[in-house]
Parts: C-alpha cells; sequence; structure tokens
C-alpha cells in the first residue's frame, strides 16, 4: 500500500512538473484575458482597424450573448446532477484546456490566473473535482470548480467534442 501512495505522490510531481515547464507566457498584465490586440498590429491604415475593431463590437454585442447563454444551459446540467470532473486536456491553443466531465460534457478553458490549469489538471488525477458555481462575467463565462481542499476558477471559452 505504501508503494502505491509514493507511486501516486511520484506521478503527481511529474505532472506538475510537466506543466510548469509547458506553461504558457502571459503578458505583464495578467490579471484579465482581453482577445482584442490594441493598436495596429496587421498594418492597416487608421480608418481600417477602426471599422474591424466595430464590426468586433458589433459582432460581440449579436452573437456574444447566444455562446454565453448555451454554456451556461450545459453547466446548469453539470451542476444540477452534480456531474465530476474526469480529465483535463490539452487545449486547440496555447493557453487553453480542456475539461471532461463524466457525463461527456466537455468545455474548453482558460487560466484566470497563470498555473491555474496545471493546478487543476494536477489536482484532477488525485481529487474528485465538481463545478460548485458558474456566472456571467461580461462576455464569458466563470466557471468555479471545487475539491475537498482547495478551489480554482477557469474561463469558459466554448464547448468542445468529447474525445
Amino acid at each position: 500500500m505504501t508503494w502505491l501512495v509514493a507511486l501516486g505522490v511520484v506521478a503527481a510531481l511529474v505532472a506538475v512538473t510537466v506543466l510548469m515547464l509547458r506553461r504558457p507566457k502571459r503578458p505583464a498584465s495578467a490579471g484579465g484575458y482581453d482577445h482584442r490586440v490594441p493598436g495596429n498590429s496587421l498594418g492597416l491604415d487608421e480608418a481600417d482597424a477602426e471599422e474591424l475593431r466595430e464590426l468586433e463590437r458589433q459582432i460581440e454585442q449579436e452573437f456574444g450573448v447566444a455562446r454565453v447563454q448555451v454554456l451556461m444551459h450545459r453547466l446548469t446540467n453539470v451542476v444540477r446532477r452534480n456531474v465530476p470532473l474526469r480529465a483535463v486536456r490539452p487545449g486547440p491553443a496555447r493557453g487553453l484546456a480542456r475539461i471532461c466531465f463524466a457525463d461527456g460534457t466537455t468545455v474548453q478553458v482558460r487560466g484566470r490566473q497563470v498555473g491555474d490549469l496545471g493546478y487543476l489538471a494536477a489536482t484532477a488525477i488525485t481529487r474528485t473535482v465538481w463545478v460548485s458555481d458558474f456566472h456571467a462575467e461580461q462576455s464569458n463565462v466563470v466557471v468555479d470548480l471545487d475539491w475537498d481542499r482547495g478551489r480554482v476558477s477557469v474561463v469558459a471559452v466554448g464547448l468542445d467534442q468529447a474525445d
């Protein structure tokens, strides 16, 4: 029995080390995530850049709410049925992860702070993790995940397919 506990501790340490080495670099303002790049990084003249920013605002106003409503509906089912988290997998882009629940619901998320996803991944290996709460924050959904000795909040980016 002792060797099994030692093996679990070693596996958790290896997982944390690997995740720390692969941690994405964030800008100095890492408090919140802003998907828009400030300024004109595409080399467009200022009038065209402003037109693109205005189109982005219009699209976000029109369609941003639908994405949030779909996410909140799916998370309501996960909370109502008390479905545990089963896996944390790499996402399709740097800084994203897929959190997979026992009922097949898969959500793409990003951490609110550096290290959140690694901490969640290492914890999900050894502990049972549940969604304790979620809420809309601007045009995002913030998901609070709890276990017996901790908590982490992540930002849901969208739904994904189960593997």
